[in-house]
C-alpha cells in the first residue's frame, strides 16, 4: 500500500493488498486456496486451531437462543464449547446419534439451527450418511457442519454430500509433523464464508504465518503420508482383531463394523489411519500396556504424526464425560486410541502383538 486509498480499497475488500495480519497474509491466502480447491470450493478461511474453527461457525451463524444438534460421540472440547461456553449465550444443545434414521426424522422436526458431526467419530470410528443427514438438516432449515479431521479431503469431501460447511483440524494428518497448530474453515456458501470471515478477524482467531508456512510444507507430502498410515491401519487392525485379548476393533475398514459399507461408499483412497482397541483392562494394565509400547510408539493426546502414537479417551478426550456416559459411547478403560504413522507395516504389528503379550 503507498497512500490512504490503497488501505481503504484492502480494508473494503476491492482489492488483494494486505493490510494487517488478522484480516490476512500471504501465507494463509496461499495455503488456505489450496485447502479449498481439495475440498471442492472456491474459499475459505483458516484459524489458529482447529477450535477456533468451531467457535468461528458457532458465533457466525447461531442466533441468541440457537439450537444446535451434536454428535453424541464428539471430540469432548467440541461438547464442552455447546454445552457449558457457549449456553451462557442461550444456547440450547442436544445430543443424537447420527448413525441413527429414526434420529433424523426428529432432527428434521426439531428445525435446528446448526448440526454438528465428524467424518469419523473420536474414538469409536463411528460414520455417520451424510447424504441422509444433509437432508434431514436442510429440511429443518438447518446448517450441516462436518468435522473433516479424521479423513482430510483425501478420504472424504463432505461438501460434496451436502455438507454446508466443513472444519478440519490442520495441526494433525495435514501437517503431518506435530509442530503446528492451524485450524480450516470451507464454506459452501460465498456470503457465508465471508460472515465466517468477518468472525475470524474481529474475534483474533486468524491464523499464524509460521504455522502456515509449516503446514503447506507437510501438504506436500500428504496424499504420500497418508497412504502408508491408512494402509499401516488396515493391516493393524486386521491382525488386533482375532487377538485373544482384545475385545473389539473400531476400524471402518473391517468388514465387522457397522458401517463399513457406507465407508466404502464414503471414503476414497483407504479407511483413514485411526482405530481403536477395546481391552478388558483395569488401569494398572493399561500402564502396563503404554510401559510396553514405548519408546518407539508414545503416548500422546494429538494424532496423525509421521511416528504412530497412542492415547486413552478415558483419561484425556473424553475425561469430562461420565462413567455413565462414556459407558454409552462404549469407552472404557481398556479403550486405546491408536494414529498410525509410517512406520514398516510388519515391524508395527509385530511391536503390538508383542506389547499385549506382556499382559
Amino acid at each position: 500500500m503507498r497512500n490512504p486509498q490503497d488501505a481503504d480499497s484492502a480494508l473494503a475488500g476491492e482489492s488483494d493488498a494486505f493490510v494487517y495480519r488478522r484480516d490476512g497474509h500471504p501465507n494463509d491466502t496461499q495455503l488456505c486456496s489450496k485447502l479449498a480447491q481439495m475440498h471442492g470450493s472456491g474459499f475459505g478461511n483458516l484459524v489458529a486451531q482447529g477450535m477456533s474453527a468451531l467457535s468461528a461457525v458457532a458465533l457466525t451463524v447461531l442466533p441468541k437462543d440457537g439450537l444446535v444438534w451434536v454428535a453424541d460421540e464428539l471430540y469432548g472440547k467440541s461438547i464442552v464449547l455447546f454445552e457449558k461456553a457457549l449456553s451462557r449465550h442461550g444456547v440450547r444443545l442436544h445430543k443424537f446419534d447420527p448413525t441413527s434414521f429414526s434420529a433424523l426424522e426428529l432432527l428434521a422436526a426439531s428445525r435446528p439451527n446448526l448440526v454438528l458431526v465428524e467424518t469419523l467419530s473420536n474414538p469409536r470410528l463411528r460414520m455417520p450418511d451424510l447424504t441422509a443427514l444433509a437432508k434431514a438438516t436442510h429440511d429443518g432449515g438447518g446448517l450441516l457442519l462436518v468435522d473433516n479431521t479424521f479423513a482430510t479431503p483425501l478420504h472424504c469431501r463432505p461438501l460434496e454430500f451436502g455438507a454446508d460447511i466443513v472444519v478440519e483440524s490442520l495441526g494433525k494428518q495435514v501437517n503431518g509433523h506435530s509442530d503446528a497448530m492451524l485450524g480450516l474453515i470451507v464454506c459452501k456458501d460465498v456470503q457465508l464464508n465471508q460472515e465466517v470471515k468477518d468472525t475470524v478477524s474481529t474475534f483474533g482467531f486468524s491464523s499464524s504465518p509460521l504455522d502456515c508456512y509449516l503446514t503447506n510444507r507437510g501438504l506436500m507430502t500428504l496424499p504420500l503420508r497418508i497412504e502408508r498410515a491408512s494402509s499401516n491401519a488396515t493391516d493393524l487392525a486386521k491382525s488386533l482383531e482375532g487377538h485373544r485379548l482384545v475385545e473389539q476393533v473400531d476400524y471402518p475398514g473391517l468388514e465387522a463394523h457397522p458401517q463399513y459399507e457406507l465407508a466404502s461408499a464414503q471414503m476414497q483412497g483407504g479407511y483413514g489411519w485411526m482405530l481403536a482397541m477395546h481391552l478388558d483392562a483395569d488401569e494398572a494394565r493399561v500402564e502396563r500396556l503404554f510401559e510396553r509400547l514405548l519408546p518407539e510408539i508414545p503416548f500422546a493426546p494429538s494424532l496423525g504424526d509421521v511416528c504412530t502414537t497412542v492415547s486413552h479417551p478415558h483419561s484425556t478426550s473424553h475425561r469430562g464425560f461420565t462413567d455413565e456416559q462414556r459407558r454409552e459411547l462404549g469407552i472404557t478403560m481398556g479403550t486405546i486410541r491408536i494414529s498410525c504413522g509410517l512406520e514398516p507395516s510388519e515391524w508395527l504389528t509385530e511391536k503390538f502383538l508383542d506389547a499385549l503379550s506382556g499382559l
